[in-house]
Protein backbone atom coordinates (compact mmCIF):
# COMPACT_ATOMS: atom_id res chain seq x y z
CA UNK A 1 0.00 0.00 0.00
CA UNK A 2 1.56 3.32 -1.29
CA UNK A 3 1.15 6.13 1.56
CA UNK A 4 1.44 9.38 1.03
CA UNK A 5 3.83 12.12 3.94
CA UNK A 6 -0.04 13.83 4.37
CA UNK A 7 -2.08 10.85 5.24
CA UNK A 8 1.28 9.31 7.11
CA UNK A 9 1.53 12.23 9.55
CA UNK A 10 -2.76 12.23 10.21
CA UNK A 11 -2.42 9.03 11.60
CA UNK A 12 0.68 9.45 13.17
CA UNK A 13 0.87 13.19 14.81
CA UNK A 14 -0.69 12.51 17.98
CA UNK A 15 2.06 9.77 18.98
CA UNK A 16 4.56 12.30 18.07
CA UNK A 17 7.52 12.63 20.65
CA UNK A 18 7.42 15.31 23.04
CA UNK A 19 9.50 14.42 25.39
CA UNK A 20 12.31 11.94 26.81
CA UNK A 21 11.59 8.53 25.42
CA UNK A 22 13.62 5.19 26.90
CA UNK A 23 12.53 2.48 24.61
CA UNK A 24 12.59 2.43 20.52
CA UNK A 25 9.00 1.00 18.54
CA UNK A 26 11.15 -2.51 18.81
CA UNK A 27 11.45 -2.09 22.76
CA UNK A 28 15.12 -1.55 22.80
CA UNK A 29 16.71 1.14 24.62
CA UNK A 30 17.31 4.23 22.54
CA UNK A 31 20.12 5.17 24.28
CA UNK A 32 21.18 5.77 27.82
CA UNK A 33 18.44 7.05 29.52
CA UNK A 34 17.81 9.95 30.92
CA UNK A 35 19.74 10.21 34.58
CA UNK A 36 21.09 6.67 33.73
CA UNK A 37 24.78 6.52 34.97
CA UNK A 38 27.37 6.10 32.30
CA UNK A 39 29.60 2.92 32.57
CA UNK A 40 33.13 3.51 33.95
CA UNK A 41 35.44 4.84 31.32
CA UNK A 42 37.16 1.96 29.50
CA UNK A 43 34.74 -0.76 30.88
CA UNK A 44 32.26 -0.75 27.71
CA UNK A 45 34.15 -2.19 24.51
CA UNK A 46 33.72 -0.72 21.14
CA UNK A 47 31.79 -1.84 18.80
CA UNK A 48 33.54 -3.67 16.06
CA UNK A 49 34.33 -1.51 13.01
CA UNK A 50 34.43 2.03 13.35
CA UNK A 51 30.87 3.94 14.49
CA UNK A 52 29.34 5.61 11.33
CA UNK A 53 27.71 8.48 12.29
CA UNK A 54 29.05 10.82 9.04
CA UNK A 55 26.75 10.41 6.38
CA UNK A 56 22.82 10.71 7.22
CA UNK A 57 22.20 7.25 6.95
CA UNK A 58 19.05 5.20 8.30
CA UNK A 59 20.99 3.14 10.48
CA UNK A 60 18.83 0.33 10.68
CA UNK A 61 18.30 -0.42 7.13
CA UNK A 62 15.68 -1.38 5.35
CA UNK A 63 12.38 -3.07 6.06
CA UNK A 64 12.05 -6.88 5.68
CA UNK A 65 10.04 -6.06 2.69
CA UNK A 66 13.12 -4.51 0.96
CA UNK A 67 15.26 -7.47 2.09
CA UNK A 68 13.17 -9.79 0.64
CA UNK A 69 13.18 -8.15 -2.69
CA UNK A 70 16.84 -8.24 -2.34
CA UNK A 71 17.52 -11.90 -1.59
CA UNK A 72 16.15 -12.22 -5.43
CA UNK A 73 19.46 -9.99 -6.61
CA UNK A 74 21.83 -12.93 -7.49
CA UNK A 75 19.14 -13.41 -10.54
CA UNK A 76 18.19 -10.04 -11.47
CA UNK A 77 21.87 -8.25 -11.63
CA UNK A 78 22.71 -9.80 -15.23
CA UNK A 79 19.23 -7.94 -16.74
CA UNK A 80 18.94 -4.24 -17.57
CA UNK A 81 16.26 -2.39 -15.57
CA UNK A 82 12.78 -3.45 -17.62
CA UNK A 83 9.28 -3.49 -16.64
CA UNK A 84 11.21 -2.22 -12.75
CA UNK A 85 11.90 1.11 -13.74
CA UNK A 86 8.25 2.00 -15.26
CA UNK A 87 6.74 0.11 -12.51
CA UNK A 88 9.01 2.35 -10.10
CA UNK A 89 7.87 5.11 -12.08
CA UNK A 90 4.08 4.23 -11.71
CA UNK A 91 4.47 3.88 -8.21
CA UNK A 92 5.89 7.59 -7.29
CA UNK A 93 3.40 8.86 -9.59
CA UNK A 94 0.46 7.58 -7.33
CA UNK A 95 2.65 7.91 -3.94
CA UNK A 96 1.94 11.63 -5.22
CA UNK A 97 -0.77 11.53 -7.03
CA UNK A 98 0.76 12.93 -10.24
CA UNK A 99 1.07 11.80 -13.56
CA UNK A 100 4.36 9.80 -14.67
CA UNK A 101 5.53 12.68 -16.71
CA UNK A 102 6.24 14.63 -13.72
CA UNK A 103 8.42 12.36 -12.13
CA UNK A 104 12.17 12.01 -13.01
CA UNK A 105 14.01 9.13 -11.51
CA UNK A 106 18.15 9.50 -11.03
CA UNK A 107 21.15 7.81 -9.85
CA UNK A 108 20.12 8.85 -5.87
CA UNK A 109 19.18 12.68 -5.58
CA UNK A 110 23.29 13.40 -6.88
CA UNK A 111 22.28 12.91 -10.21
CA UNK A 112 19.08 15.00 -10.35
CA UNK A 113 21.54 17.65 -8.64
CA UNK A 114 23.87 17.15 -11.30
CA UNK A 115 21.34 17.36 -13.92
CA UNK A 116 19.39 20.58 -12.90
CA UNK A 117 22.92 22.36 -12.60
CA UNK A 118 24.07 21.21 -16.21
CA UNK A 119 20.26 22.76 -17.20
CA UNK A 120 20.05 25.48 -15.17
CA UNK A 121 23.27 26.69 -14.53
CA UNK A 122 26.41 27.44 -16.54
CA UNK A 123 28.95 30.28 -17.11
CA UNK A 124 26.01 32.88 -18.02
CA UNK A 125 23.60 31.29 -15.27
CA UNK A 126 24.49 31.78 -11.69
CA UNK A 127 23.37 29.86 -8.40
CA UNK A 128 22.29 31.26 -5.19
CA UNK A 129 21.89 29.15 -2.29
CA UNK A 130 22.31 29.45 1.64
CA UNK A 131 25.52 28.95 3.39
CA UNK A 132 26.21 26.27 4.83
CA UNK A 133 23.84 23.97 2.91
CA UNK A 134 24.27 20.49 1.24
CA UNK A 135 27.22 20.96 -1.34
CA UNK A 136 27.03 19.01 -4.18
CA UNK A 137 24.95 21.35 -6.70
CA UNK A 138 27.36 24.14 -5.79
CA UNK A 139 29.94 22.05 -6.83
CA UNK A 140 28.80 20.72 -9.90
CA UNK A 141 27.68 24.51 -10.94
CA UNK A 142 31.32 25.72 -9.90
CA UNK A 143 32.36 23.03 -12.50
CA UNK A 144 30.13 24.57 -15.37
CA UNK A 145 31.69 27.67 -14.71
CA UNK A 146 28.24 28.87 -13.22
CA UNK A 147 28.67 32.22 -10.62
CA UNK A 148 27.62 30.48 -7.18
CA UNK A 149 26.33 32.99 -4.66
CA UNK A 150 26.18 31.82 -0.92
CA UNK A 151 24.14 33.16 1.54
CA UNK A 152 24.18 32.98 4.87
CA UNK A 153 21.43 31.29 7.36
CA UNK A 154 19.90 33.80 9.51
CA UNK A 155 20.54 33.85 13.06
CA UNK A 156 17.36 31.03 13.41
CA UNK A 157 19.24 29.09 11.39
CA UNK A 158 16.84 29.53 8.45
CA UNK A 159 17.57 30.57 4.68
CA UNK A 160 17.63 33.81 4.66
CA UNK A 161 15.18 34.23 1.97
CA UNK A 162 14.99 38.32 1.89
CA UNK A 163 18.91 38.39 0.95
CA UNK A 164 18.76 35.43 -1.37
CA UNK A 165 16.20 37.31 -3.18
CA UNK A 166 18.37 40.41 -3.26
CA UNK A 167 21.18 38.40 -4.68
CA UNK A 168 19.33 36.77 -7.14
CA UNK A 169 18.53 40.28 -8.51
CA UNK A 170 22.07 41.90 -8.29
CA UNK A 171 23.08 41.31 -11.59
CA UNK A 172 24.53 38.55 -11.67
CA UNK A 173 21.79 36.25 -13.74
CA UNK A 174 20.74 33.96 -11.65
CA UNK A 175 19.38 30.96 -13.25
CA UNK A 176 18.84 28.34 -10.50
CA UNK A 177 18.03 28.63 -6.55
CA UNK A 178 18.41 26.08 -4.69
CA UNK A 179 16.75 25.53 -0.92
CA UNK A 180 17.38 22.76 1.14
CA UNK A 181 14.55 22.24 3.68
CA UNK A 182 15.18 20.71 6.42
CA UNK A 183 18.32 22.08 5.41
CA UNK A 184 22.10 20.09 5.51
CA UNK A 185 23.77 20.63 7.89
CA UNK A 186 21.81 22.75 10.31
CA UNK A 187 18.70 20.24 10.02
CA UNK A 188 16.32 23.18 9.86
CA UNK A 189 13.78 24.74 9.16
CA UNK A 190 12.75 27.48 6.94
CA UNK A 191 8.77 28.53 6.78
CA UNK A 192 6.70 27.31 4.21
CA UNK A 193 4.88 30.55 3.75
CA UNK A 194 8.20 31.96 3.82
CA UNK A 195 9.16 29.95 0.69
CA UNK A 196 5.75 30.22 -0.64
CA UNK A 197 6.01 34.34 -0.65
CA UNK A 198 9.85 33.92 -2.00
CA UNK A 199 8.85 32.04 -5.00
CA UNK A 200 6.45 34.74 -6.22
CA UNK A 201 8.76 37.49 -6.06
CA UNK A 202 11.48 35.45 -8.12
CA UNK A 203 12.13 37.00 -11.77
CA UNK A 204 10.36 34.22 -14.00
CA UNK A 205 13.08 33.16 -15.81
CA UNK A 206 14.89 32.04 -12.07
CA UNK A 207 14.19 28.15 -11.19
CA UNK A 208 13.74 26.59 -7.81
CA UNK A 209 14.88 23.22 -6.81
CA UNK A 210 13.72 22.14 -3.15
CA UNK A 211 15.29 19.46 -1.60
CA UNK A 212 13.52 17.67 0.47
CA UNK A 213 15.80 14.51 1.36
CA UNK A 214 14.89 14.83 4.98
CA UNK A 215 11.02 15.58 4.92
CA UNK A 216 9.97 12.72 6.42
CA UNK A 217 12.03 13.27 9.48
CA UNK A 218 10.25 17.28 10.43
CA UNK A 219 8.47 17.60 13.55
CA UNK A 220 4.70 17.69 13.22
CA UNK A 221 4.54 21.76 12.44
CA UNK A 222 2.04 23.54 11.84
CA UNK A 223 4.20 25.63 9.49
CA UNK A 224 5.72 23.34 7.57
CA UNK A 225 4.45 21.14 4.69
CA UNK A 226 6.53 19.32 1.73
CA UNK A 227 6.12 20.76 -1.94
CA UNK A 228 4.67 17.27 -2.70
CA UNK A 229 1.88 17.28 0.10
CA UNK A 230 1.01 20.74 -0.98
CA UNK A 231 2.45 21.20 -4.51
CA UNK A 232 2.36 25.30 -5.65
CA UNK A 233 1.02 26.04 -9.28
CA UNK A 234 4.54 26.76 -10.41
CA UNK A 235 6.19 25.08 -13.41
CA UNK A 236 9.33 26.43 -12.43
CA UNK A 237 9.61 24.51 -8.93
CA UNK A 238 11.28 21.04 -8.91
CA UNK A 239 11.39 18.97 -5.76
CA UNK A 240 13.82 16.51 -5.14
CA UNK A 241 13.65 13.64 -2.84
CA UNK A 242 15.97 10.37 -2.01
CA UNK A 243 15.42 6.63 -1.03
CA UNK A 244 18.56 6.97 1.51
CA UNK A 245 16.89 8.46 4.68
CA UNK A 246 13.74 7.30 5.90
CA UNK A 247 13.44 4.02 3.64
CA UNK A 248 17.18 2.69 4.66
CA UNK A 249 18.57 2.49 0.69
CA UNK A 250 21.56 4.69 0.03
CA UNK A 251 23.35 2.20 -1.03
CA UNK A 252 21.66 1.21 -3.92
CA UNK A 253 21.57 5.16 -5.24
CA UNK A 254 17.65 5.63 -6.34
CA UNK A 255 16.58 9.54 -5.99
CA UNK A 256 14.09 10.74 -8.23
CA UNK A 257 12.59 14.70 -9.12
CA UNK A 258 8.61 15.88 -9.16
CA UNK A 259 7.69 18.54 -11.01
CA UNK A 260 6.23 19.92 -14.41
CA UNK A 261 6.44 17.82 -17.61
CA UNK A 262 8.47 20.77 -19.24
CA UNK A 263 10.93 21.43 -16.64
CA UNK A 264 11.88 17.98 -16.08
CA UNK A 265 11.79 17.57 -19.89
CA UNK A 266 14.70 20.54 -19.34
CA UNK A 267 16.69 18.26 -17.17
CA UNK A 268 16.50 14.79 -19.24
CA UNK A 269 19.16 15.75 -21.38
CA UNK A 270 21.67 14.87 -19.14
CA UNK A 271 20.28 11.93 -17.16
CA UNK A 272 21.99 8.24 -16.95
CA UNK A 273 20.38 5.52 -19.24
CA UNK A 274 20.33 2.54 -16.77
CA UNK A 275 20.76 4.88 -14.26
CA UNK A 276 18.48 3.15 -11.75
CA UNK A 277 19.72 -0.71 -11.31
CA UNK A 278 17.24 -3.35 -11.67
CA UNK A 279 18.02 -4.10 -8.48
CA UNK A 280 17.61 -0.90 -6.86
CA UNK A 281 14.62 -0.54 -8.86
CA UNK A 282 12.89 -4.07 -7.13
CA UNK A 283 14.79 -2.33 -3.81
CA UNK A 284 12.39 1.00 -4.45
CA UNK A 285 9.04 -0.42 -5.12
CA UNK A 286 9.04 -2.90 -1.90
CA UNK A 287 9.93 -0.36 0.39
CA UNK A 288 7.47 2.11 -1.53
CA UNK A 289 4.78 -0.73 -0.41
CA UNK A 290 5.34 -0.75 3.18
CA UNK A 291 3.76 1.81 5.21
CA UNK A 292 4.22 0.52 8.07
CA UNK A 293 7.73 0.59 7.91
CA UNK A 294 8.08 4.54 7.21
CA UNK A 295 6.03 5.26 10.13
CA UNK A 296 8.08 2.97 12.71
CA UNK A 297 11.25 4.70 10.82
CA UNK A 298 9.84 8.21 11.57
CA UNK A 299 8.76 7.07 15.40
CA UNK A 300 12.18 5.41 16.35
CA UNK A 301 14.12 8.57 14.64
CA UNK A 302 12.07 10.48 16.66
CA UNK A 303 13.16 8.98 19.60
CA UNK A 304 16.46 8.98 19.27
CA UNK A 305 16.66 12.45 18.35
CA UNK A 306 15.05 13.49 21.43
CA UNK A 307 17.37 10.83 23.47
CA UNK A 308 20.27 12.77 22.18
CA UNK A 309 18.71 16.18 22.93
CA UNK A 310 18.59 14.38 26.59
CA UNK A 311 22.16 13.30 26.71
CA UNK A 312 23.36 16.85 24.85
CA UNK A 313 21.56 18.71 27.91
CA UNK A 314 22.88 16.06 30.41
CA UNK A 315 26.41 17.38 29.74
CA UNK A 316 25.65 20.84 29.58
CA UNK A 317 26.33 20.50 25.86
CA UNK A 318 23.94 22.76 22.77
CA UNK A 319 22.55 21.47 19.80
CA UNK A 320 20.80 23.22 17.04
CA UNK A 321 16.93 22.12 17.55
CA UNK A 322 16.66 19.18 14.63
CA UNK A 323 14.01 18.50 12.41
CA UNK A 324 16.25 15.65 10.45
CA UNK A 325 18.44 12.26 11.24
CA UNK A 326 21.18 14.31 12.31
CA UNK A 327 21.78 17.45 14.87
CA UNK A 328 24.68 20.16 15.03
CA UNK A 329 26.23 19.74 18.25
CA UNK A 330 28.25 22.73 20.17
CA UNK A 331 30.86 20.45 22.57
CA UNK A 332 31.59 23.26 23.87
CA UNK A 333 35.21 22.73 22.93
CA UNK A 334 37.66 23.24 19.54
CA UNK A 335 35.75 20.87 17.10
CA UNK A 336 38.45 20.20 15.22
CA UNK A 337 40.16 18.91 18.43
CA UNK A 338 36.95 16.96 19.13
CA UNK A 339 36.87 15.61 15.95
CA UNK A 340 40.19 14.37 16.08
CA UNK A 341 39.69 12.79 19.17
CA UNK A 342 36.08 11.01 18.00
CA UNK A 343 38.45 9.55 14.96
CA UNK A 344 41.34 8.38 17.05
CA UNK A 345 38.52 6.10 18.83
CA UNK A 346 36.97 4.89 15.65
CA UNK A 347 33.97 7.48 15.67
CA UNK A 348 33.38 9.32 12.41
CA UNK A 349 31.39 12.14 12.06
CA UNK A 350 30.68 14.93 9.53
CA UNK A 351 34.03 17.14 9.20
CA UNK A 352 33.60 21.43 9.65
CA UNK A 353 31.10 23.23 7.40
CA UNK A 354 31.56 26.89 6.37
CA UNK A 355 30.56 29.13 8.50
CA UNK A 356 29.77 26.93 11.43
CA UNK A 357 32.97 25.53 12.41
CA UNK A 358 32.32 25.59 16.17
CA UNK A 359 29.53 22.88 15.32
CA UNK A 360 30.10 19.44 14.33
CA UNK A 361 27.35 17.17 12.60
CA UNK A 362 26.49 13.46 13.89
CA UNK A 363 23.92 11.11 12.57
CA UNK A 364 21.99 9.12 14.76
CA UNK A 365 23.26 5.64 14.66
CA UNK A 366 21.83 2.19 16.60
CA UNK A 367 21.64 2.57 20.37
CA UNK A 368 24.63 0.82 20.28
CA UNK A 369 26.69 3.22 18.16
CA UNK A 370 25.15 6.54 20.18
CA UNK A 371 26.29 4.75 23.33
CA UNK A 372 29.39 4.43 21.91
CA UNK A 373 29.48 8.07 20.83
CA UNK A 374 28.82 9.48 24.16
CA UNK A 375 31.56 7.30 26.21
CA UNK A 376 34.08 8.46 23.69
CA UNK A 377 32.82 11.90 24.28
CA UNK A 378 32.86 12.03 28.16
CA UNK A 379 36.47 10.61 27.79
CA UNK A 380 37.36 14.21 26.85
CA UNK A 381 38.50 16.90 29.68
CA UNK A 382 35.98 18.75 30.86
CA UNK A 383 34.58 21.91 29.41
CA UNK A 384 35.95 23.81 32.56
CA UNK A 385 39.90 22.33 32.71
CA UNK A 386 40.75 22.92 29.11
CA UNK A 387 44.03 24.26 28.38
CA UNK A 388 43.40 27.23 25.92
Amino acid sequence: MLISRRNLFQGFAAAAVTGATAKSVAGAPVGIAVGEKLPALGTVASPVGPILLDHNENAYGPSEKVREALAEAPSAGNRYPREEYDLLMRDLAALHSVKEDHVLLGCGSSEILRMAATALTGARKGLVQALPTYATLGKFARSLGAEVTEVPLTHLFEHDLNTMLKRVGDGNASGLVYICNPNNPSATLTLRKDIDAFIRKLPPAVSVLIDEAYSHFVNPHGDYTSFLDRPIDDPRVIVCRTFSKVYGLAGMRIGYAVGAPEALKRLQPGQLRYGISRISAKAAIAALGDADYVRTAIKRNADDRQEFMNQTNIRMLRAVNSHANFALLDPMRPAVMVLDHLKHNNVLVAPPFPSMEQYIRVSFGIPEEMREFWRVMDLLPPTGKMAM
